[in-house]
This record gives C-alpha cells, structure tokens and sequence, in this order.
C-alpha cells in the first residue's frame, strides 16, 4: 500500500525552459511516498529475522520533474520510526530505473541505481541548480533487504521524501555508483583487523561531480572515491557509531556536495577505496560511494 503527500515549498511556478530563469531559483515541492507494507519476521540477536533482497515495483514521486532532494526512513504504519530500538533494521534499498542502464556497470540486471540507503538513512540534497530527471517512461524498481532483531514480527514500510522542481527547470546530473565490490556483486570480505579493498572503474563519462555519499556494513571506518588520472579526491565519506539496540551499529554516512566536487574526464580511472577496522573476519561487507555527475 502506498501513500503520497504533497506540501509545497515555494509557489509553483515551473518551466521546461531552464534559461527562462536561474536554475538555482526553480520553485520545489515535497512529495512522501510510503513503499510497503513488509513484515519482517521475529529473531533474536545473535540471528535476526529477515526478507532478503525482495524486488518490488516502485512507483516515482511525478510522471516529469526533477528530484534535488531524497530522504529515506523505515516506519511503521503510524510514520514513527521503526529501527533497532524497537527491532527492525533497514540493511539496504536500492531503487533502480529499469528503462536507462547504469552507466558505472551498465550490464547490471537491476538497471540504472539512482537512489540507495542502508539503515544510516542519507540525505542526499543536490547543489542549486542540479536535479536528476523523471521522464514519464521511466520504470522504476525497489530492492529491499530488511531484518529484524526482536522475537516479534514487525510490518514497516520505507517512507521517502523526494524534494521535486519542474522538469527541465535544474541542470541533469546522472548516478555513478562506484563499489569496492566490482560490477558483479557489492559483497566482499574482510580479515579481522584493519583492510582495504579497492576497485577501479575507467570513466565512460565527463562532468562535474556535484554529490556523493557512502555505504559501509559495521566495522566500516570510511570509503573514499578519488581521480586516479588527475590525482583529485571526490569525496570522503567517513562512518558514524552509535549503539542501538545494545548493537554498535552505523548511525551515519559522510555526504560530500560541491559545485563541482571534481571534474572528471572521458577515460579518467576513478578508484573506490573501502576501509575497515573490522573485529572478526566477514564475508559480506560493503564499500560504495554513490555519486552524480553533470555531464559536459
């Protein structure tokens, strides 16, 4: 079932002409869009309940506009928050554009992978000026994996704020997803103790990088994305700690913005590099810096 809810933040006044006006004064509105229900089996902690990787159709905020902002969370029916106080966790979501390939691993089954969180739940809030478009024949889907440490079962649904301008009023920027984990899986292990794993990727694009944020699983100390060829970093996304749920866990992401973070060219290596001090050895973690590019 799912819910949408408007308010608006300026009067709208939208055009598809983005010369009209500046691109940075685009009027906004917010839309909600509740995914779900899911209910997560009961476990306990040491072997928590969990739906693991279930596709879903997903629908899109606007049939034409521009998104510059997205933030998620995992609620209950009510809107309050469901996390790991209370039992659930949001391991990941990935909504993907099933009509556009992705540009970093364009063979990826799950298309172009334009909006993703683990349980820290980033915001992301592009520049002024930038958006990444919704065309009406866009198709988008929903990768879900959630678990569940209380003996309960738990219903949730991902609650999604999209901050939306017309279409064409911002300068499109397209998703980069760069993964430690290559373009076959997004897992690798890790020793116990402090690693690194990286991975390059050799630009098939040009433009200026104006957003990113990473992705790590617990025992993450930071992920980074830098221009090999020039030798300029993009962004360094540092992990936050606190306990929830008497668990260490990941409670935050680094996000980096700039107009430009970097300037990358056609044939430009860019590398992920995932850093993790981890307790025990693990065979499932994560490294990703998810970033937008403008083109040209």
């Amino acid at each position: 079932m799912i819910f949408v809810v408007a308010a608006f933040a300026a009067a709208l006044a939208w055009t598809g002409n983005a010369a009209a006006r500046p691109a940075a004064a685009a009027a906004t509105q917010t839309v909600t869009v509740k995914y779900g229900p899911w209910t997560i089996p009961g476990g306990t902690m040491d072997r928590p309940g969990e739906l693991p990787n279930v596709v879903t159709a997903a629908p899109k905020p606007c049939s034409n506009c521009d998104i510059v902002g997205e933030k998620p969370d995992l609620v209950y029916a009510d809107g309050s928050t469901a996390d790991m106080n209370t039992g659930p966790m949001l391991h990941h979501f990935v909504i993907s554009n099933l009509a556009a390939h992705d540009t970093v691993c364009p063979f990826s089954p799950l298309g172009d992978r334009i909006w993703a969180s683990g349980d820290e739940r980033t915001e992301k809030t592009m520049p002024d000026g930038y958006g990444v478009p919704v065309k009406s024949y866009d198709r988008w889907a929903m990768l879900t994996d959630l678990m569940n440490y209380s003996a309960d079962p738990k219903t949730v649904y991902i609650s999604i704020t999209y901050t939306i301008a017309g279409a064409g009023s911002t300068t499109p920027v397209r998703s980069l997803w760069l993964d430690a984990g290559g373009c076959l899986t997004s897992d690798y292990s890790v020793p116990a103790g402090p690693s690194t794993h990286a991975w390059t990727w050799t630009s098939t694009v040009g433009g200026r990088i104006v957003f990113a944020n990473g992705h790590q699983h617990a025992g993450g100390v930071h992920v980074t994305a830098a221009d090999a060829t020039t030798g300029a970093p993009i962004c360094d996304s540092p992990a936050t700690y606190d306990t929830m749920g008497g668990m260490r866990t990941i409670v935050k992401m680094g996000t980096c913005s700039g107009d430009p973070l970097a300037t990358v060219a056609r044939g430009d290596r860019l590398t992920v590099t995932s850093y993790y001090d981890s307790p025990t050895a693990k065979n499932d973690v994560m490294g990703i810096v998810h970033a937008y590019i403008a083109e040209g």
